[in-house]
């Protein structure tokens, strides 16, 4: 794979997990395991995040095809940077912006099990795609608390609660994206995990 395309690789695997929703309170401190499908990009990818206040750790494994992709993303109060092979690029504000649509709720489901959480399963339509949330109150992490480096990249959607699933489906009735939550740990983050090296 050429540098370049590697690199738009990288950014559009890095707009789609910062345009998720998949985010954490700042009073909530340990890790965080999610793994991702891009159908669209034949693209796989786990994510190990690691949060203590108001810095964040993402190490993301990508695999796409027989192309396999290894970077961590770093925010803090330093801003954004990408940490891969060795390089430390800063990621401006500029690049993170995803134009995403607004949603129009479809429906509401309360009492839906997801992942061995008591959920609400929310389905939004943006006039292209529909992308269901599982929420759930069952963790002490929720829209409300959205470092504000992340929330102004986020599709606005008024919800209360964490979401352990969320799946994207075009036209088609497909799955095109989706992320899922396979394990949240409160634990003590050391301070050495944000250093960009």
């Amino acid at each position: 794979m050429n540098v370049e395309m590697r690199k738009m690789k990288i950014v559009y695997m890095l707009i789609a997990v910062l345009s998720s929703n998949f985010v954490f309170a700042q009073s909530f401190e340990g890790v965080i395991t999610i793994t991702t499908v891009n159908e669209e990009m034949e693209e796989k990818a786990s994510l190990i995040w690691y949060l203590k206040g108001d810095k964040s750790r993402m190490d993301i494994e990508s695999k796409a095809g027989e192309y396999a992709t290894e970077y961590a993303i770093i925010s803090d109060e330093k801003g954004v940077d990408m940490v891969a092979e060795g390089q430390v690029t800063n990621i401006p504000q500029s690049v993170m912006k995803t134009g995403a649509s607004a949603q129009s709720l479809l429906s509401e489901k309360e009492g839906v099990s997801m992942n061995g959480y008591t959920c609400v399963r929310l389905v939004y339509f943006n006039g292209k795609s529909q992308t269901t949330y599982w929420l759930t109150n069952d963790l002490n992490i929720s829209f409300d608390a959205i470092p504000i480096i992340l929330r102004r990249n986020m599709p606005s959607i008024e919800a209360n609660g964490f979401p352990v699933k969320m799946e994207t489906r075009g036209a088609d009735g497909k799955v095109v994206i989706s992320q899922e939550v396979v394990s949240v740990k409160a634990t003590k983050v050391d301070d050495s995990k944000f250093v960009r090296k």
